[in-house]
């Protein structure tokens, strides 16, 4: 069984995803790599006619100067109009307005993908929606734990998250472990390399008997 829900955030859920906005040490930090990825823009050009063609020591400098204040420029427009300036203000007041996909999962079985590379293991869960048979893929390390003491696969589960997102707000078990039926190997690098690969919180209209390997 599945459920979903279209609602407004919680104060819970919102002081989960306030905590995880950006602190204002990382706002710096990521001003500091555009600004360097910019005046690497402007610089190698520089660099590269002047090794066919050197260019007088002042010339250089003069256009180094202007540079590096276009690139502190740029670098300050980008944060204020893409990614609200260095203030979590404008993100918080739009957590007012965010509408969250609420699901709730009702299944007694699953089988499980391992993990390929500290991406965290993966579980097909069989669900029904308007009694046709479905299957959602859960996929990341917050499984890891879960598995580890015995709370997942579980009968009964929920989670948060923007609608379609494959990350989550939050996510918590809600009744009894089972084993999982049986383990599949993990996907290949061929499927990584195309991208053909489930996303986590992703829903197949195929049933669960249908997945092979």
């Amino acid at each position: 069984m599945i459920n979903i829900t279209l609602r407004s955030l919680s104060d819970i859920e919102k002081a989960i995803l306030i905590k995880r906005m950006p602190t204002l040490y990382k706002q710096i930090e990521s001003l500091i790599l555009k600004f360097i990825f910019i005046e690497l823009v402007f610089i190698i050009p520089l660099l590269i006619y002047d090794h066919f063609s050197p260019i007088a020591s002042k010339t250089q400098g003069i256009y180094c100067l202007i540079v590096t204040m276009l690139s502190v420029l740029i670098s300050i427009l980008i944060t204020i109009k893409w990614q609200g300036g260095f203030s979590n203000k404008k993100l918080i007041e739009n957590l007012n307005s965010l509408e969250i996909e609420d699901i709730h999962i009702k299944t007694n079985r699953a089988l499980k993908r391992e993990d390929p590379e500290d991406f965290g293991i993966a579980f097909y869960l069989e669900i029904f929606e308007n009694s046709e048979p479905k299957t959602l893929y859960l996929w990341g390390q917050y499984l890891d734990m879960l598995e580890y003491e015995k709370l997942f696969p579980n009968t009964e589960f929920k989670f948060i998250r923007k609608p379609g997102s494959d990350e989550f707000i939050d996510f918590k078990v809600l009744g009894s472990y089972f084993k999982e039926e049986k383990t599949l190997p993990p996907f290949d690098d061929d499927i990584f390399k195309s991208g053909k690969y489930p996303t986590n919180g992703q829903i197949f209209d195929f049933k669960i008997d249908e997945i092979k390997q």
